[in-house]
């Protein structure tokens, strides 16, 4: 039996975690700092991904990972005001929580607390949860052979993390190589996005047969998410992604015109426009691929892809086709990504992109 509550319930403080790590670091990093710098986006990163996975690790120790990040990099290069800063912002968030010896957190000499040192927290950042052998030398596939395989972005949405607009901390399970449950947070997203400027902050909730459910993460009442249901194209709005080499803006303009659709097409950074889908403020969301040997990463879209489609929408790839989550860290037989309010709009943006693909070429 599977416990549900139980999984929800540690990816949502996982979640909540991770947030505010993210926001520490953005409230101790200078509004005009250079954007070539992306050492304030590595530290919230990694530090994401070690609370995250410590959450995982303690609750369920049988479940597989797939995330993004490993440590190797940041043992390399974070010298030793790096560790010293990724080590505090963990310990900040996780507090006195640690109480299982099994953790890898110590008392501090200095004032008794509970704390992680720089070696745990990259032991959480690697954890992959039970070993598994290899099939043909695949370690991704391996891992999806499980049961239940994890699949964690830590901060999806690097550039818009670093001009402090819209980044996301997606934290997916599959369920046998299938989108099962998952916890999106928005720290950045509008509450009401009709008033920009106003409370920000949201959690999206969802797991198989239970729907999605929209959290304001920093209080406010929360309430289902549910996909738009407007049959007219011609008011159905499109989004993309605000970095054009993430897809190809030409086409997205192009297939709106083949399939008559007119509600305006509007660019995020990263998976808040699964969100954006769940909760009705649009209607499309298409990722088509860059280039012709570009392939999606899985853990770009495990925890989106269940948000959406529990809240009434669908998740295909730009030729209609399903999803396919159980080959490894990339979605290697899927050309592009397109997220819609429900079959409908799945067919007429799949008709569009067919004819604007030929009159473009």
């Amino acid at each position: 039996m599977t416990d549900v509550d139980r999984i929800l319930e540690v990816a949502q403080d996982a979640g909540r975690k991770a947030a505010a790590l993210c926001r520490a670091v953005h409230a101790s990093t200078p509004e005009s700092m250079d954007k070539s710098d992306k050492s304030p986006v590595t530290i919230a990163d990694y530090g994401s991904q070690a609370v995250i996975l410590r959450a995982i690790a303690s609750a369920f120790p049988n479940h597989a990972i797939i995330a993004e990040e490993g440590s190797e990099h940041l043992r390399e290069s974070a010298g030793a005001d790096g560790a010293a800063k990724i080590v505090k912002l963990v310990n900040d968030v996780i507090g006195g929580d640690g109480a299982n010896p099994n953790n890898g957190t110590k008392t501090d000499a200095n004032n008794g607390d509970l704390a992680a040192d720089f070696e745990q927290v990259c032991n959480w950042i690697d954890h992959a949860g039970p070993a598994t052998p290899a099939a043909n030398g695949d370690a991704a596939s391996a891992t999806l052979a499980h049961e239940f395989t994890w699949s964690i972005d830590p901060i999806d949405g690097t550039k818009g993390f670093l001009r402090r607009q819209q980044y996301a901390i997606a934290i997916g399970l599959l369920r046998n190589g299938v989108p099962f449950a998952g916890v999106m947070v928005c720290p950045n997203l509008p509450v009401d996005l009709g008033s920009p400027e106003g409370q920000k902050g949201v959690m999206y909730v969802a797991a198989d047969g239970r729907g999605t459910t929209r959290v304001p993460l920093d209080g406010g009442e929360s309430g289902p998410a549910n996909a738009s249901t407007n049959p007219d194209s011609t008011a159905w709005r499109v989004l993309g992604s605000v970095e054009s080499a993430h897809g190809d803006p030409a086409l997205v303009v192009k297939m709106m015109e083949e399939a008559n659709i007119a509600g305006g097409f509007v660019r995020y950074d990263s998976q808040v426009k699964y969100g954006i889908i769940a909760e009705g403020a649009a209607e499309v969301y298409l990722r088509p691929r860059s280039r012709p040997d570009y392939r999606e990463n899985i853990w770009d879209h495990v925890a989106g892809v269940i948000v959406a489609q529990e809240a009434g929408g669908l998740v295909t790839d730009t030729d209609g086709k399903p999803l396919d989550f159980t080959l490894g860290t990339k979605l290697t037989e899927n050309r592009g990504v397109l997220a819609t309010a429900g079959r409908a709009v799945t067919d007429a943006v799949v008709a569009g992109i067919a004819a604007a693909e030929k009159a473009l070429a």
